[in-house]
């Protein structure tokens, strides 16, 4: 994740302490004005503003309220492109249609927003966690507020640790939304 190298425009660069700086060769070379290199100098932007948003998987983490917002916000993008990593507390799990289909819902802490997720027991079981227990669920948006996880565990940590990850996702998904328009 490089929340800090877009190359967009100069307001899009920032300096915080995970972010990684760009250097001179990143940067379009400055070129007289006249209105073929302005031109020039455009594509090039573009060009690099495309290969914020193309070089690869995201992952973002953060709350059920954070990851619902950022769904919707990024839906312009292919859903495999980002990995969500989203903590919250974990809901009953029911069977869906198919027997290895499981569903439960993960809502925030003060239950306001939730996030439906379902799971595919393919390869592997779901783990038996209780409901209420505060997770972390990985997986990928399936439409709006659905997420298909891969991967559910308990969450130990101390969540302030998760806050601050969260934070940096937020600047990535600055970075993508300014390199779109």
């Amino acid at each position: 994740m490089n929340p800090s190298t877009s190359g967009c425009s100069s307001s899009s660069k920032r300096h915080h302490p995970y972010g990684r700086s760009l250097g001179p060769q990143a940067m379009p070379a400055l070129l007289p004005s006249t209105s073929n290199h302005v031109q020039n100098n455009s594509n090039k932007l573009n060009d690099e503003s495309k290969a914020v948003i193309d070089e690869g998987k995201k992952l973002l983490v953060g709350s059920v309220k954070q990851v619902a917002r950022w769904c919707q916000l990024l839906s312009f993008l292919e859903p495999t492109k980002i990995i969500y990593q989203v903590f919250g507390i974990m809901d009953s799990v029911i069977t869906g249609s198919n027997k290895c289909e499981k569903i439960f819902c993960l809502r925030s802490e003060h239950k306001k927003s939730g996030i439906v997720c379902v799971f595919y027991e393919i390869d592997r079981k779901i783990p038996n966690i209780s409901k209420g227990t505060l997770v972390l669920c990985t997986g990928h948006a399936k439409g709006k507020n659905k997420l298909q996880v891969f991967t559910i565990r308990e969450l130990h940590e101390d969540k302030n640790s998760f806050d601050r990850i969260s934070l940096v996702s937020h600047w990535t998904i600055n970075d993508i939304l300014i390199c779109k328009m």
